[in-house]
């Protein structure tokens, strides 16, 4: 415990005393060199994994816009090809119904 009025000489065994406790804990400019590197390393390697995944995605996407294409074609085939025989039979039935009248 410290003395209420501590003298000069206290005073500064005290400054040293913190000093020799936090200088050795603070980070160096080569302690914070490392660490970016780390992290540039860090965010290039997550940038590639984000691109890939992307990449993953953009194919799958590609893919199912293709087949829901192919199936929207195939049912405008489908109903035109109904519609046209809707209009054929109509068009028998026309024609039969004319026979007897």
């Amino acid at each position: 415990m410290t003395t209420p009025n501590p003298s000069h000489e206290e005073r500064i065994t005290i400054l040293e005393t913190r000093l020799d406790t936090i200088l050795p804990t603070l980070a160096t400019k080569e302690d914070i060199a490392r660490l970016e590197g780390k992290m540039e390393a860090m965010y290039r390697e997550q940038a590639g994994k984000m691109e890939a995944m992307y990449r993953e995605q953009e194919g799958k996407m590609e893919t199912m816009n293709a087949r829901q294409e192919g199936k929207i074609d195939g049912l405008g085939n489908s109903l035109l090809i109904k519609f046209i025989g809707a209009g054929i039979t109509i068009a028998a039935i026309a024609v039969a119904a004319a026979k007897y009248l």
